[in-house]
């Protein structure tokens, strides 16, 4: 892999990167809400370009890896509000009971699965993905 390939996978992280550096640091809030879908979020716009960048002849898995990282971007963003609404409401004594709390849990392994299922798709077709790019330059060049 180059690492044009991996500045097209880290660049979407920024809004983790300002869940963290601006929510925490710089407002003092909790974060946990805020990244759960952000993770999810990063995980929806590599299926995206994963659908924009892979043909494959009478096949619909780009198309569905991108519909269900994006709904699973919208129900991690759901649980993830729910989660907000908790921890606003100063109910919990610390970060163990947040963790008995079911919406982080299923708002951050539902983060953790878009991300995670649109990340192998991206390793696995990216190698051809620079191929074709490289053969498009190539027939450019001659």
């Amino acid at each position: 892999m180059t690492w044009e390939s991996w500045f097209k996978v880290s660049l979407p992280s920024l809004p983790i990167l300002f869940s963290v550096f601006g929510v925490w640091l710089y407002w003092g809030e909790n974060p946990l809400p805020v990244l759960a879908p952000s993770i999810a979020f990063w995980g929806v716009t590599i299926s995206f370009y994963l659908f924009t960048q892979v043909y494959k002849p009478n096949s619909r898995a780009p198309f569905f890896l991108a519909i269900v990282t994006a709904s699973l971007w919208a129900f991690a963003s759901i649980t993830s509000h729910n989660l907000a609404l908790f921890l606003r409401a100063g109910s919990h004594s610390g970060f163990i009971d947040v963790l008995k709390n079911t919406d982080f849990w299923y708002s951050y392994v539902l983060a953790g699965v878009a991300f995670a299922l649109s990340l192998w798709q991206f390793l696995v077709h990216e190698p051809g993905i620079m191929e074709h790019v490289r053969r498009q330059q190539r027939e450019a060049l001659t």
